[in-house]
């Protein structure tokens, strides 16, 4: 135990360091001149600094306590959501995750909390001497806090927040905040507040609430310097010391810079304006926020820097800040955080919404169905993106890279008026996909008939069959007559000959509508994803999902059943159609898929049965897609897998209606690609 102790107090001794560190590197930044976001930095590192010091009391709770009664009885107020990104920021992140999954706390919980708890059991993180957790948007915040309090043999105290703002839910969270007020005196042997003291903080809060909604009206300008992941967090700090003058005078001060250096009016055609919604990641090897801007998109606001409390009543402290914490729109009906969403979409000129639905955030992931088909209702592009925020093991930067490429060509879309009409009737215009399986080619004429298509297979290298394809397509009777070449697929951007990139979503849009007049719902399965693309009348892109984390519900899953079955997979599909019914294969991973057939086969289950068995989950995972992206007719069906009768059987049998599946369904992707090559011409 001795050891144990002494390990604690070496170990905290040397955060408490690298702390104080921090703060004298960054002391220059109390100089009148210095810019206003480092001096809120350098003041956030102080409050974390002062965890550290016997000779102050410092609270620990969650970010949507307000901070305002905490600085009433100087008290510094931290939180368990401020903390988290800093353990990422040092790379201790992963470390942390583990300390907790060991002491047994669950992986599906979140990352920001589990990451606390885990600096807290590495002994990184102080003692402190007030934990307050509220019962509100997160489980597993209040669960973590308990647990850290019962660790710091601090006092925890948990406060009940009604989903709704009715005068009973103020005054029942009014007693609370006494209770919490009461607790606060016994801290720090004050005397307790008076109404002059109140009147203080609360005028306070109320010129910081201004600003920060002059902040946000100004952030979302062109010009402005503080905008993304930055914007996100000055907010976030800014819960952390409301009610503070320093906070007052230094948001007056960004308010002065940011008024300086903004004009009005929109920024120019090539960059994209959208809403962020829920977190950020702040995963060091995340390149979310970069790649976005490379693609020209620009997070001019996010929903958690949203002001959306009233002004605070000093002559009624208490109800009027149980008010602050039940106007969050994160609480009650999921109809709140829309209307939210949509005030913003108005107030700030946005192109499209982006939600992070960052893992174990089960409150804000919920939501995204509800706020999806909102969007899509008002025309307003709409992107999911899966990741954590905290945790560099939920990422992949191939799939996020396409789906930002995509939405960025969605968002083109709604701005472009109409097309150019070509009348060079001997060019030809070229279309290349490259998948994990296949390279396709496809040449079209000015009047976009298709001219020619050919498939190579990957095989190991992906570049050497685009060469061949290159060497195959350029040959001296039609270079000189090919003006134009658009890639596409996985391995766009290994094509070293072309003249643009488009995203798989878009090219398998435009080259459906092509194929299959009146498509409005396209299922497209390939080698390695399933995706799910509605489509309007003119063949853009109203909506897409994918499926690309796993190889279940995939071309490269039906070519391991077939192996496991012993059969080509050629023969895979007509197997299926000899079945009056389908195995039961529930496992949503491939690998225990397998192991559910190898069971199939050992019990001598009929062949065909389990064919179309493995055909039917394809089916099913296929369908959970659609109901997301929605189900409107006509259904169409592209890429490889279209071709095995038995997986579009199923499919059809899910749907209750017939899918349209055009001649080389594998190709559809480069014909579309090649018909916007023509299109640029």
């Amino acid at each position: 135990m001795g050891y144990a102790l002494n390990k604690k107090n070496i170990t905290q001794l040397g955060a408490r360091l690298l702390v104080q560190s921090f703060v004298l590197r960054n002391l220059k930044n109390k100089r009148k001149n210095a810019p206003v976001i480092d001096k809120i930095k350098l003041k956030t590192g102080e409050l974390l600094l002062d965890g550290y010091k016997k000779s102050k009391i410092s609270v620990l709770s969650g970010f949507l306590l307000p901070a305002e009664i905490l600085h009433l009885y100087g008290v510094s107020p931290m939180f368990t959501e401020f903390l988290a990104p800093i353990t990422t920021i040092v790379d201790r992140a992963p470390d942390f995750l583990k300390s907790s999954e060991l002491e047994g706390m669950s992986r599906d919980t979140c990352t920001f909390h589990r990451s606390t708890l885990g600096a807290y059991l590495e002994h990184y993180l102080p003692d402190y001497q007030l934990v307050v957790g509220t019962s509100h948007l997160c489980d597993g915040q209040n669960k973590t806090l308990e647990e850290m309090a019962d660790r710091m043999r601090a006092p925890y105290m948990l406060i009940d927040v009604p989903q709704h703002d009715t005068l009973d839910a103020r005054e029942y969270l009014a007693s609370q905040l006494r209770e919490l007020e009461d607790k606060l005196i016994g801290l720090t042997g004050r005397q307790k507040a008076t109404s002059r003291d109140w009147e203080r903080v609360m005028a306070q809060s109320n010129r910081s609430r201004e600003l920060l909604l002059r902040m946000n009206e100004l952030r979302s300008r062109p010009g402005s310097f503080l905008y993304g992941v930055e914007g996100f967090n000055l907010n976030l700090i800014s819960l952390l010391l409301m009610g503070t003058q320093f906070l007052t005078d230094n948001l007056s001060g960004l308010v002065r810079e940011l008024e300086s250096c903004c004009t009005h009016g929109i920024d120019d055609d090539s960059c994209y304006r959208i809403l962020w919604l829920l977190a950020y990641p702040y995963v060091q090897d995340y390149r979310i926020t970069d790649m976005a801007e490379e693609m020209g998109i620009k997070p001019v606001m996010d929903e958690l820097s949203s002001v959306s409390w009233e002004p605070l009543d000093p002559a009624n402290p208490y109800y009027s800040l149980a008010g602050k914490i039940l106007q969050s729109p994160f609480l009650g009906s999921v109809e709140n955080r829309i209307r939210n969403a949509k005030d913003l979409i108005q107030e700030h000129n946005v192109d499209g919404v982006l939600h992070f639905s960052h893992w174990g955030c089960r409150q804000g992931c919920g939501a995204v169905r509800a706020l999806s088909d909102k969007m899509d209702e008002l025309g307003v592009p709409f992107l999911e993106l899966h990741g954590d925020c905290i945790d560099d093991r939920q990422f992949g930067e191939g799939q996020i890279k396409t789906r930002l490429a995509s939405f960025a060509e969605l968002m083109k879309r709604t701005r472009t008026t109409g097309n150019s009409v070509n009348t060079d009737q001997d060019s030809l215009y070229l279309g290349i996909d490259v998948g994990s399986e296949t390279a396709k080619a496809v040449l079209v004429d000015a009047n976009q008939n298709i001219y020619s298509r050919e498939v190579f297979y990957t095989g190991a290298s992906a570049k050497k069959a685009i060469s061949r394809l290159y060497e195959h397509i350029y040959s001296d009777r039609l270079s000189s007559r090919i003006k134009g070449c658009v890639a596409t697929g996985y391995g766009r951007n290994a094509v070293f000959f072309a003249d643009e990139v488009i995203t798989e979503i878009t090219c398998h849009a435009r080259g459906m509508a092509h194929s299959v007049q009146g498509v409005r719902t396209i299922i497209d399965i390939g080698g390695q994803d399933t995706k799910a693309i509605a489509v309007d009348q003119n063949g853009g892109v109203r909506k897409f999902l994918m499926n690309d984390k796993c190889a279940a519900g995939t071309g490269r899953f039906l070519e391991m059943m077939a192996r496991t079955l012993e059969v080509d997979l050629d023969d895979l599909g007509p197997l299926a159609l000899r079945a009056d019914y389908p195995a039961n294969i529930t496992s949503l991973c491939s690998v225990f898929a397998e192991s559910e057939v190898i069971s199939h086969i050992a019990e001598d289950t009929p062949m065909e049965v389990i064919a179309r068995g493995v055909c039917s989950s394809i089916a099913q995972r296929t369908l959970s897609l659609l109901e997301r992206v929605g189900k409107e007719e006509k259904f169409a069906m592209s890429g490889g897998v279209a071709k095995n009768t038995g997986v579009v059987k199923e499919l059809e049998r899910s749907l209750g209606n017939k899918l349209q599946i055009p001649e080389d369904p594998h190709t559809i992707g480069a014909l579309g690609a090649a018909m916007f090559a023509a299109d640029q011409q």
